[in-house]
């Protein structure tokens, strides 16, 4: 009985003890919840800001991609859609009345990734730098440091296009500490530290670059606090990869369009997945060498540009998504081709009549012309990874087909196709009409189609001294209504010599999946805009 008494009383008091027990427990899982609550907020919170990150998919390295590079560097100047100067790094700027003198106020309160300041200092060495090889060179007689925000750029003569040069990537400002040696004109860079709104952390050759937030950016401060840059060549991997999530956004990183035109009908139907279109005025144009036969021929050149039915081709190949061209590049530029009231339209018979007239028969009956008794076979060189060229060629051999011209596809990796352009040893030639910062087109100094250019890759294309006189007069005066003048009748000259087969706006689509909020186009195709982006 004592036994069992002690029993009882000793359970009693265990059970006291465990209700006590499970009392407090209530009250430490409670207290324990509430603090779990308010870690799990805190961790939820920290989780949102770790994942104000987005990866971008990209064909090209970090470091040779022009829209990569702009997201750390940035430019003196930059420019507008219609190609007219803005501010950048130069807050504003005087030209005197003869347009000889510039004088830079810089904006003040900017450093670069390294805590090195921003100054007139600075910004003399940079235009130092790059004068070396930039198309201004011989015209800057001095630089002169007015104050550590001023700067001076006196010619010894008049320069159209300075402020489009040093508003391209060729013109970005580095960090003379990232020089070697530092401070050195003729040193390498060797570090990519700039201005701009992201800092490079991390990086994997031909894989990946991590870049951070610049805290101390001058301008609106990104909402991302990380870019991860994927480098993915194949177009189609990387559809793939942002179906999955592997990848937030995609074709932001080349200045053409990297997503085949035929693939944004599905990723538009994805819920997943948003798409936004965007033109540049960049045209997708067929070069020919008119240092070669038969292309010498202005009325073999004109039979290609009526030969080809643009408006089947985006509607067929492209399903509405662009528009066909007719004139060399976008006419809304500011140097556009305006006055050009008709362009090559689709008409076969007078394509085919064009060839006749140029001595082309089909003498034997088997479908393809002839003349001194060679078939007209040509070649069209495709560098790999030119917007949708695979399908356009085809298109092209199938349209000179019914004019009687055998047409062969050879294509390349850029740099090999590069090089056969620059020798000489390419018929027809896939590439654009070029765009912003550059003037569009090829009607500048700079241009393809001025013959004192000094990049040799255009030496074949079309060149003659009356349209270097015309380009030299257009770019040689600050009088705007000269210059369009002089360059309306470039356009014509030009328009008349069909130098090239303009086919279709390369419009720029972009993906992304729906989590990624606020993403517009920049004004120019080589740059990326990613500071409004945030993740949601």
């Amino acid at each position: 009985m004592v036994f069992e008494n002690k029993f009882i009383k000793c359970t009693i008091i265990v059970g006291l003890i465990l209700i006590s027990s499970m009392m407090m427990g209530c009250l430490d899982n409670s207290d324990q919840e509430s603090a779990s609550s308010s870690v799990q907020t805190d961790a939820t919170t920290e989780v949102q800001q770790v994942d104000q990150m987005v990866m971008v998919g990209a064909q090209k390295d970090f470091k040779v991609a022009y829209e990569g590079r702009s997201l750390v560097f940035e430019t003196l100047m930059g420019v507008d859609k219609y190609g007219n100067p803005v501010p950048k790094l130069v807050e504003s700027w005087d030209v005197s009345e003869d347009g000889k003198i510039y004088t830079f106020h810089l904006r003040k309160g900017v450093v670069f990734h390294d805590g090195t300041p921003f100054n007139a200092k600075v910004a003399k060495f940079a235009l130092d730098m790059y004068m070396k090889k930039a198309s201004y060179r011989d015209y800057v007689d001095r630089l002169e440091i007015i104050d550590d925000h001023t700067l001076r750029v006196i010619f010894n003569e008049y320069y159209d296009t300075f402020l489009l040069d040093i508003a391209s990537d060729s013109s970005k400002v580095v960090s003379p500490l990232a020089v070697e040696p530092e401070w050195d004109l003729d040193g390498k860079i060797v570090e990519y530290v700039g201005t701009g709104p992201f800092k490079l952390v991390d990086y994997k050759k031909d894989q990946e670059a991590v870049l951070v937030r610049n805290d101390d950016y001058w301008g609106n401060n990104p909402k991302l606090e990380k870019v991860i840059w994927k480098t993915v060549p194949d177009p189609y991997t990387q559809i793939i990869a942002l179906k999955a999530g592997e990848l937030d956004i995609i074709g932001v990183g080349e200045h053409h369009s990297s997503i085949p035109y035929i693939e944004l009908a599905k990723l538009e139907e994805n819920p997943d997945i948003e798409v936004m279109i965007q033109s540049f005025g960049r045209y997708q144009v067929i070069e020919f060498n008119c240092q070669k036969e038969p292309f010498t021929d202005k009325r073999v050149r004109s039979a290609f540009n009526y030969g080809i039915d643009r408006e089947l081709m985006v509607r067929t190949l492209f399903a509405d998504v662009t528009e066909p061209s007719y004139v060399i590049t976008a006419p809304w530029f500011k140097w556009g081709p305006g006055n050009i009231e008709e362009g090559y339209s689709y008409n076969p018979e007078k394509a085919k009549q064009l060839l006749a007239e140029a001595g082309w028969e089909d003498i034997d009956g088997d479908g393809i012309l002839e003349k001194n008794g060679k078939p007209f076979v040509c070649e069209l060189i495709v560098p790999v990874g030119e917007a949708n060229a695979d399908v356009v060629s085809v298109f092209l051999q199938a349209e000179l087909k019914k004019l009687g011209v055998k047409m062969d596809i050879l294509t390349l990796e850029s740099g090999a196709a590069g090089d056969k352009k620059s020798a000489g040893e390419y018929d027809m030639y896939v590439h654009h009409s070029g765009c912003l910062p550059s003037i569009p087109g090829g009607v500048s100094s700079g241009g393809k189609y001025y013959s004192k250019n000094t990049n040799w890759a255009w030496e074949y294309a079309y060149h003659s001294d009356e349209l270097d006189e015309l380009i030299e007069t257009a770019f040689s005066t600050p009088d705007e209504v000269l210059q369009r003048e002089t360059l309306d009748e470039a356009w014509v000259l030009l328009h008349d010599e069909a130098p090239c087969i303009p086919l279709y706006d390369i419009v720029k689509p972009v993906a992304f999946r729906n989590k990624v909020h606020g993403f517009t186009f920049p004004a120019t195709m080589f740059e990326t805009n990613m500071q409004d982006i945030e993740i949601r």
